[in-house]
């Protein structure tokens, strides 16, 4: 007898076991890959377009200028590369143009499509805006009262996230643009704000700081890792592959433990022919590999399928994790490494359980095996409740159910994957939603917070005074210090226990500011004036309920001491209405309204992934279930072959046999809701240290029920389309000792 072939006859009568574990195999790498390349290809982009384009270590305001020739002398004495950088805003019914004057050293734009200005009237764009906006080359755009021709579309590595604000935490492409124009047309607009590059030679930007803010007073700071216009770009790349990697530990692993547990369940069955095999001189060896290659084709072509779909996807899929960013023009690929990850470890793991599931039979005794007795020894659940009255039906359901627990357990696996990832998807929508409508009230009843370029006496423009200031710690991550008093009527703030706070008290952290610092009440802090490069120890007083800031506050007096002014002075206006604050006095103008359409469009550019995600979970929840319901029909070939011996109809044989893991639908279901919160709340304290917000995880009701629906379509889909092998099963099944 050739054992190879076997491997044709029981493939054809196993066929929608390989058919659906490949299917799960495939789904589960399919969304490694996605992760992975999105990464990867964010990554690859980044780091090159920054290096082309001679991208800033930081930037930074003064309120004195600085020469020309003090900019050359500051070179030569720090080794480093400084150059300013002019720009205007200009809002043009109610969008803003940040119009810059050409730089010739640092953060270089790339004209992408078109051509660079030559011209007074023609103009050049940040394309992010025209593609969103559906603006061609060619077309007119006006700023302020006149209308410039647009040449050309371009990028700055500075500006990859197109935030209008350091302070956002999501792009605006909707009111917000980059432009340039000629030189002489610049001077013409009349830009006044300037804010100074620097790149770095050598390791002493501790000196460089120290003298811009001795003779130039320093105004602001930013760091090239602090920079969230930079730095997301970095963050996200990580965050992709980070993901990638954890789905490759989590999901695939999960779907191989649950083709294993049918794998060594399928090798059992197949008992007396081991036997029968054995006796007849096969080696140990022998039967080990035969076994491994039925294994191994579920792995095998479970991961070059993968492979394959990648490629032909991984362009489309790779721009839509792309969308956050200005148009990257990249060629998203599958890593070769990850490509033989995704074929190897699956195919290893299903030929180790097939070896392993045959080296534990070959050690029991031939004559058990060759009588299908290799159980001996073992717990029997044939006779449970053999003397209670119940009805037939339950007492199967229950044996069923107790007596097969690896069965039990894939059939619940499929059920609580399917539901952990369509709900993990809802839940995603659902926290960005709950964020926008709830938590950023939290933020203070104020609608507008104009940020002056200017230290002001009392309150001359309105509103309500506020100092803020950039602080870092020694590791040098920054977050906003604000000072104000406790009648401020914008600010009504609450500890985490929900008593108010009173900020003559001392110092007071927000709960995001907790949980990115690792610092408690009672705790010491080492603050260090991003100006002047002071160093000062608070005591944290307490922990303000507020997840959407990343600040310390206390009174103006605390604050003013720490950043060397009068307590009088501000720097920082509160309305809840718009001031008429001249625009030349205005750093930056905080909405309210704003910080919730960029958590609405957050959640709208999610949308694409988030569906992506459920799409998966719903065909993983099919192909698992089907899986563990097939292999419960197969091994009750004979029961269901005496059924209809005794007279049984099909319905009446489906409902007995096929229904009896109803219960496990609902329990599979609810097991995944704490995980789905716990995986939420772990990608948002992920996602916290990259937008500096802390959403809360957040499920709707409503997501509940749809995910309830599409499991339960899953799973009842998986049952009709078992419901024919239950009818092809032959009454003669219950005569035979061997079905091979």
């Amino acid at each position: 007898m050739k054992l190879n072939k076997r491997y044709s006859r029981s493939i054809k009568s196993n066929l929608s076991f390989y058919v659906s574990s490949t299917i799960l195999t495939i789904m589960t790498l399919f969304l490694f890959f996605m992760m992975n390349i999105a990464g990867s290809a964010i990554w690859e982009f980044g780091d090159d377009f920054f290096e082309t384009q001679n991208l800033e270590h930081a930037n930074f305001s003064t309120y004195l200028p600085i020469s020309e020739t003090e900019i050359e002398e500051l070179e030569e004495d720090y080794s480093v590369n400084l150059e300013a950088q002019y720009y205007s805003n200009i809002e043009t019914d109610g969008v803003t143009a940040r119009v810059f004057k050409k730089t010739n050293e640092i953060n270089l734009y790339s004209v992408t499509e078109g051509e660079d200005v030559a011209l007074n009237d023609e103009i050049i764009i940040s394309e992010g805006y025209a593609v969103f906006n559906k603006i061609s080359l060619g077309d007119q755009i006006t700023i302020g009262d006149k209308a410039y021709t647009i040449t050309g579309f371009f990028q700055r590595p500075d500006y990859l996230y197109m935030l209008q604000n350091e302070g956002d935490s999501y792009k605006n492409v909707t009111t917000f643009y980059l432009a340039y124009v000629t030189d002489e047309e610049y001077e013409h607009i009349g830009g006044d704000n300037c804010m100074y590059l620097v790149r770095y030679e050598e390791d002493n930007q501790a000196d460089f700081r120290k003298a811009i803010n001795e003779n130039y007073y320093m105004r602001t700071y930013i760091s090239e890792q602090e920079n969230m216009r930079i730095d997301m770009v970095k963050m996200q790349a990580e965050m992709f592959t980070a993901i990638s990697y954890i789905i490759l530990a989590v999901m695939p692993l999960s779907v191989v433990v649950l083709v294993i547990i049918v794998i060594n369940r399928k090798v059992k069955s197949e008992q007396r022919l081991i036997g029968t095999l054995t006796a007849l001189g096969y080696k140990k060896g022998k039967l080990m590999h035969h076994y491994a290659g039925f294994a191994m084709i579920p792995g095998l072509f479970g991961g070059i399928f993968a492979v394959i779909f990648a490629m032909i996807f991984a362009q489309p899929f790779g721009e839509v994790c792309l969308a956050d960013y200005e148009p990257m023009r990249i060629e998203c690929q599958v890593a070769p490494v990850a490509a033989v990850i995704a074929i190897v470890v699956p195919t290893v793991m299903y030929v180790l359980a097939a070896i392993y599931s045959v080296n534990k039979l070959l050690k029991k005794d031939t004559v058990l095996l060759l009588n299908g007795n290799s159980e001996q020894g073992e717990r029997n659940y044939k006779n449970m409740l053999v003397k209670n009255k119940i009805s037939f039906r339950i007492k199967y359901a229950m044996r069923s159910l107790i007596g097969n627990p690896s069965r039990t357990f894939v059939v619940l696996l499929g059920i609580f994957l399917g539901s952990y990832i369509a709900l993990l998807g809802y839940s995603f929508l659902d926290t960005m939603d709950n964020t926008k409508q709830n938590m950023v009230d939290k933020m203070g009843s104020f609608e507008y917070q104009y940020v002056l370029n200017e230290l002001v006496e009392g309150d001359p423009y309105g509103g309500e005074p506020v100092i803020m200031s950039t602080m870092e710690n020694r590791e040098g991550e920054q977050f906003s210090i604000i000072g104000t008093t406790d009648s401020n009527p914008y600010l009504q703030l609450k500890d985490v226990e929900g008593n108010n706070v009173s900020l003559d008290d001392g110092y007071y952290i927000t709960s995001i500011m907790a949980m990115l610092q690792d610092v408690q009440t009672g705790d010491k802090m080492i603050l260090c004036n991003q100006l002047t490069l002071e160093e000062f120890e608070i005591t944290v007083a307490g922990i303000i309920d507020n997840d959407m800031q990343n600040a310390l506050f206390s009174n103006r007096e605390n604050v003013a001491n720490i950043m060397s002014i009068d307590e009088d002075i501000s720097n920082v206006v509160m309305s809840d209405v718009e001031l008429d604050i001249p625009d030349s006095k205005i750093i930056q103008t905080i909405k309210k309204a704003d910080a919730k359409e960029q958590f609405q469009n957050m959640s709208n550019q999610m949308n694409v992934m988030v569906y992506f995600l459920i799409g998966i979970g719903a065909i993983i929840c099919v192909a698992s279930i089907y899986v563990a319901v097939n292999m419960l029909v197969s091994e009750n070939r004979s029961n269901i072959s005496m059924l209809k011996v005794l007279g049984y109809k099909d319905n009446q044989i489906n409902q007995i046999v096929l229904n009896v893991n109803h219960i496990l639908l609902p329990i599979g279901f609810l097991l995944s809701i704490p995980l789905v919160f716990a995986s939420t709340n772990w990608f948002m304290v992920f996602l916290a240290d990259f937008i500096g917000v802390l959403p809360k995880a957040y499920v709707a009701p409503m997501s509940f029920i749809y995910t309830a629906v599409l499991v339960c379509c899953s799973y009842f889909g998986s049952l009709f389309l078992l419901r024919r092998k239950v009818s092809k099963v032959d009454m003669v099944e219950s005569l035979k000792g061997n079905r091979e």
